[in-house]
């Protein structure tokens, strides 16, 4: 069994047979450390907490139960065992009600009986700690959730009424050109809308669809990503450097959520001058048993401050800009390696350009 495959043990007494007996007995199925003293013990639990702590009820200066009363306030995760040579009802009740015990077991411990009881109650730190997990989690979730809903009715409202506003000038305006003005602002009202119920449409599929793996063309999804990006503005041109053979196995929906975005970003931002043409670069090569594939432009780039940011939700690259951001495309691409185990960095130098790549695993 390797170390890191095993149970850490921390075990307190002031009696260095008790100790030694201890670390003999299971330092091969298990990770010991022992200390003699509270403040021994307490330094070692700052070094490295383990997964157990064992202590001796009667220890000079401080007692089992009252140091699991402090060790719990700053470190709750550990499982606690008392050992203690009495059975009072009191030292019992007091173990359980100020030091937070697991389990308590009577002096002279036996090997079979205390493996068994370590066994145990690392099961239950296990479940414990999974427990913490997944209640951080959906904590993290309920709250991205929250703000989803605000950011997404915000987003959708602010270009619905900018819409209706124009139509209502359109109706008394006898300027044929004025018009043409108008309507080109509600086309790019109507564009906004849609990129943010795709963006809803996206967030939904990648936390709702399950793991769906099938052998993907590489060259064909990027043309089906970048085809109708063609449409959006007719200045960019797209270069796939990719071999027409190569295949990933992984799941469809997630790698387009983030070759979408992705290429959609550069698509929006990968321009030096407006209204001047530009090229946005996909590439894509197979390197051992991973793939990469990387997103380039040659635009403005991104300034240093704001690229430790840009995965984040609701952050907006394009603060400051023309440009409008529901400010979740990148983050949907980090969702999406998540779940298809990949990885997603960014390289960016401002007046050169942004480069995204992502390195994908054959699932």
């Amino acid at each position: 069994m390797s170390d890191s495959s095993k149970i850490n043990v921390l075990y307190i007494d002031d009696e260095e047979p008790n100790l030694s007996a201890f670390k003999a007995s299971f330092r091969r199925t298990h990770n010991v450390r022992t200390a003699n003293s509270a403040e021994k013990a307490m330094a070692l639990i700052e070094e490295e907490e383990p997964h157990i702590i064992i202590a001796d009820q009667r220890m000079p200066k401080v007692s089992g139960v009252e140091f699991f009363q402090s060790v719990c306030k700053s470190h709750p995760d550990p499982q606690r065992i008392l050992l203690t040579a009495y059975t009072s009802s009191q030292t019992i009740i007091d173990a359980v009600n100020n030091g937070h015990i697991n389990k308590y077991m009577v002096k002279p411990w036996d090997r079979g009986m205390m493996e068994k009881t370590l066994d145990a109650v690392y099961e239950s730190y296990k479940s414990q700690i999974e427990i913490k997990q997944k209640n951080a989690e959906l904590y993290r979730v309920n709250y991205e959730l929250n703000q989803f809903v605000y950011s997404v009715s915000h987003d959708l409202r602010a270009p619905l009424l900018s819409l209706l506003g124009l139509l209502d000038l359109c109706q008394n305006e006898k300027d044929q050109n004025q018009v043409r003005e108008y309507y080109d602002l509600m086309n790019g009202s109507i564009r906004k809308m849609d990129d943010y119920i795709q963006t809803t449409l996206q967030y939904y599929r990648n936390l709702k669809t399950d793991l769906i793996l099938e052998e993907i063309n590489l060259l064909e999804l990027v043309n089906e990503v970048t085809e109708p990006l063609l449409n959006y503005n007719t200045k960019v041109s797209f270069i796939a450097n990719i071999d027409s053979e190569t295949k990933i196995l992984t799941d469809r929906v997630r790698l387009k959520i983030a070759l979408n975005n992705l290429v959609t970003n550069a698509v929006k931002y990968g321009y030096r001058e407006k209204d001047t043409p530009y090229q946005i670069t996909i590439s894509g090569e197979k390197i051992g048993d991973s793939h990469r594939i990387i997103v380039s432009d040659q635009g403005k780039g991104i300034p240093p401050e704001q690229l430790k940011k840009i995965f984040e939700i609701f952050y907006s690259e394009s603060a400051g800009t023309t440009a409008e951001s529901s400010g979740l495309g990148l983050y949907l691409v980090r969702q999406a390696m998540d779940k298809i185990k990949g990885t997603i960095s960014v390289r960016s130098k401002v007046n050169v350009g942004t480069e995204f790549e992502i390195n994908l695993p054959n699932l």
